[in-house]
């Protein structure tokens, strides 16, 4: 992952959409799901690459560029696994907060069309 492709993923994540994706509307709760596990992955990928920017690089195994680039998808690799693996809890929270939403955006959809709005 570089930064480029980052800031880009993070612009088009910030654009406004006009409606968001409702699970019980054509959305796969099973897709949304992986999405929000991806999410819990990348998250956690970040948290490592804290973590592993205050452990020294051995010079024994050649350390430069190349080690650079193998210890970042090695951390991407394990923000997978450990996301897979149950993670910390950050899947089930974002999957619940989506639900609560889509009931408070229901009830807020029928609340207005019984006014007559």
């Amino acid at each position: 992952m570089n930064a480029a492709t980052l800031t880009t993923d993070f612009v088009s994540a910030a654009r406004p959409r006009a409606e968001a994706p409702k699970i019980g509307k054509g959305l796969d709760s099973d897709k949304t799901r992986e999405a929000v596990r991806d999410f819990e992955a990348f998250f956690i990928s970040q948290m490592f690459e804290q973590m592993y920017a205050t452990v020294p690089v051995n010079e024994t195994f050649g350390g430069g560029n190349a080690e650079r680039i193998f210890r970042s998808m090695m951390i991407d690799e394990y923000g997978k696994m450990t996301a897979k693996s149950g993670g910390i809890g950050l899947t089930d929270q974002v999957m619940a907060q989506i639900l609560r939403q889509q009931e408070s955006d229901a009830a807020l959809s029928s609340a207005t069309q019984t006014q007559g709005v």
